[in-house]
C-alpha cells in the first residue's frame, strides 16, 4: 500500500500521455473526431475510476487497521463511472462508444503493468520513487 501514490502519479502520467494522444490524434485526422473523442472521454472516466479505487482501497485498509468492519458499494460506484463517461460520450457529444469502451479499459490495463512491473522491481530491491541519486 506503500506504493499507492506512486503508482497514482504513474498512471496520471500516462493518462496525460493518452490525452496528447488523443489531441494529437484529433488535429491531424479530424474525420476521426467521433474515435479520438471517445477514446479520451474514456481515459478520463477510466482516470476518475482509477482514483475511487485508489481512495477506496486506502479507506478500507484504515478501518482494517481500526478494527471496523466496513460495507460498501464497491465495484458498482467504478461502474456507474464507466457508465456515465459512456452516456456522456455517446449521447452527449455524439462519440464513438467502442473506442469510449476502449478508453475506460486502456487505464485499469495500465495500471495493472505498471503493478506487475513495481512489484519485480521490488523483488529486485529497488524503490519505485527512487530517482537514481544516491
Amino acid at each position: 500500500m506503500d506504493d499507492l501514490p506512486a503508482l497514482l502519479r504513474r498512471t496520471t502520467r500516462i493518462t496525460f500521455f493518452f490525452l496528447s494522444i488523443g489531441c494529437i490524434g484529433l488535429a491531424v485526422w479530424p474525420d476521426y473526431k467521433p474515435i479520438f473523442g471517445g477514446f479520451m472521454i474514456g481515459v478520463i472516466g477510466g482516470l476518475l475510476s482509477s482514483y475511487h479505487l485508489a481512495w477506496k482501497a486506502t479507506r478500507i485498509g484504515n478501518q482494517a487497521a481500526a478494527g471496523i468492519k466496513s460495507r460498501g458499494f464497491g465495484f458498482i460506484s467504478r461502474a456507474a463511472i464507466g457508465v456515465a463517461a459512456a452516456i456522456v460520450s455517446v449521447r452527449v457529444m455524439d462519440f464513438n462508444l467502442p473506442a469510449t469502451a476502449a478508453g475506460i479499459l486502456a487505464l485499469p490495463l495500465v495500471t495493472l503493468l505498471l503493478g506487475l512491473f513495481a512489484i519485480r522491481r521490488l523483488q529486485n530491491g529497488q524503490s519505485t520513487d527512487e530517482r537514481g541519486e544516491k
